[in-house]
């Protein structure tokens, strides 16, 4: 494991604030769970199996969303929102996050 539980939920809050703008709360992001062998289930790395994150978000009405970040890079893999619709997560050359379709 590379990056620490801490860690790793401040760069879900640093992701889900560039991608909920001024929809971000403080508290939205509920637990990280660290996965040794998760076969990535979209995105980029779909079909790998890697040592990643994933991390519950909490959403409107107590949905719940989820992002899964890779333990090698620290950088996302992909965000699935409660209606199961996933995305890539990029970042571009300012270092601020934004989704794209898969």
């Amino acid at each position: 494991m590379k990056y620490t539980e801490e860690q790793i939920k401040e760069k879900a809050h640093q992701i889900m604030k560039d991608l909920n703008g001024k929809y971000y709360f403080e508290n939205c992001v509920n637990k990280a769970i660290f996965q040794k062998d998760e076969i990535v289930f979209a995105g980029k790395m779909k079909g790998k199996e890697i040592p990643s994150w994933l991390i519950s978000i909490k959403a409107i009405a107590d949905q719940l969303c989820f992002l899964h970040i890779s333990d090698e890079t620290g950088e996302s893999l992909y965000y699935m929102n409660f209606s199961m619709v996933c995305f890539n997560v990029e970042k571009d050359k300012n270092g601020k996050y934004f989704k794209t379709e898969i």
